[in-house]
């Protein structure tokens, strides 16, 4: 009888094998960070270069002043079919003092 432990990595990679594949096929592409009267904003392209469709992909961004963080602001994008590459705006209200940010995919469905 083997081991629970091997078991249960064993179980892990079947679950959570196929989810790492998919977050390879994406790339994000952050753009320049901008600010209006609102705060500030930067677009964000994701490319699917995979064959599948994705049925959501979720961007976070943290934007700053300087060194200090003004706060994180998220995005979904909806179907992103293989090949192809998305777009939005990451939006941070009230952070009209933001001079940069850091963006990350931070899941997908």
């Amino acid at each position: 009888m083997k081991p629970f432990s091997t078991l249960l990595a064993g179980l892990l990679l079947v679950v959570a094998g196929p989810a790492l594949a998919d977050a390879a096929t994406l790339q994000l592409t952050p753009g320049k960070v901008f600010t209006d009267a609102a705060g500030a904003y930067v677009s964000v392209a994701v490319k699917n270069t995979g064959s599948a469709t994705v049925a959501e992909a979720y961007v976070t961004c943290e934007f700053f002043a300087g060194s200090r963080s003004l706060g994180k602001s998220s995005t979904t994008l909806f179907s992103i079919v293989g090949g192809v590459t998305g777009t939005d705006q990451v939006r941070l209200l009230g952070g009209t003092s933001a001079k940069s940010a850091k963006c990350a995919i931070t899941g997908q469905k």
